[in-house]
């Protein structure tokens, strides 16, 4: 437990380095409850794992980033491979390293983690639930809070996979619905249990793709939104993946990809009716005037 505590930091520091605000070593090490000598070890920790950190006139350190990209927080193939490479390089007495390969061999492997596991209850709960999916024996989620009942309870469960923000789990409710894929949120697992029981129902499971915005439904459509340099920064600090499906530059962005017409994407356009224009398709154009509408009444 003490050996993941130290990875989640790890993995927190990053974040911390790569955001908009920059911290000096005290600063990083209060909000991660080390010393400041530890945070120096963590730093050449980092370099070693080739991560370039900078140091500004005011002693703050972070992690230089292209503007806009501030918040982004996965690696991708590249930036997997050398960082494996020069875990190998480093000793082998090294008490950190075997687990930041595990670490790092679920962020490139099974998909990119975004923010969620930054947070330290989520990081642990994603740790099981990901360990139960590589091994596919059932889970019990504890203290689930629906939203819909208004109640706390213990849901047997056999996850498939993971939004792709990693904001929730896809899986078989065994007991309520074992014949239908369910995503249950992470936020509101109070923790997970992973059992020796085999799963029973999620191989027969078709799990539907999930979109850019980590939403699954009936139809995916094919989607273009201009977006002006606000917008665009928002988009892919909340949904990190759709930053591949933008191109352009400054206060000329194109989104296009298949998408859902999930509520996520209906009130990110809502939030930036000045900075977002649809370009296709008009059902979406539609689609967006009739939630507004409705959003309207519930106000």
């Amino acid at each position: 437990m003490a050996e993941q505590r130290k990875i989640l930091r790890i993995f927190k520091l990053i974040s911390l380095l790569k955001g908009v605000k920059r911290r000096t070593p005290q600063e990083l090490a209060d909000i991660l409850e080390i010393s400041k000598r530890t945070a120096y070890r963590y730093f050449i920790l980092l370099e070693e794992l080739g991560f370039v950190i900078d140091v500004d006139f005011e002693n703050r350190y972070f992690i230089p980033t292209e503007e806009g990209e501030e918040y982004q927080f996965t690696f991708n193939a590249e930036e997997s491979l050398l960082i494996k490479q020069s875990i190998k390089r480093l000793s082998s007495t090294h008490n950190l390293s075997e687990h930041i390969l595990k670490k790092l061999h679920m962020m490139s492997e099974q998909a990119q983690i975004g923010e969620n596991i930054l947070n330290a209850s989520n990081g642990l709960k994603i740790e099981k639930l990901s360990k139960a999916i590589q091994d596919k024996v059932q889970v019990k989620l504890m203290n689930y809070s629906s939203l819909n009942s208004n109640t706390d309870s213990t849901r047997l469960f056999e996850p498939i996979t993971f939004t792709t923000n990693y904001t929730g789990v896809i899986g078989v409710d065994v007991e309520k619905a074992p014949a239908e894929a369910r995503i249950f949120n992470i936020n509101r697992i109070g923790q997970v249990d992973i059992l020796q029981h085999q799963q029973k129902f999620a191989s027969e499971i078709e799990v539907q793709p999930i979109d850019a915005f980590g939403y699954k439904g009936e139809k995916l459509y094919d989607v273009e939104i201009k977006l002006q340099r606000k917008a665009y920064s928002q988009l892919i600090q909340f949904y990190p993946q759709t930053k591949p499906l933008v191109k352009g530059k400054t206060d000329d962005y194109i989104f296009a990809g298949k998408v859902y017409f999930s509520e996520y994407m209906l009130r990110f356009l809502l939030a930036y009716p000045d900075e977002t224009m649809i370009i296709q398709p008009q059902v979406l154009k539609d689609e967006l005037k009739a939630f507004k509408q409705s959003f309207s009444v519930e106000l």
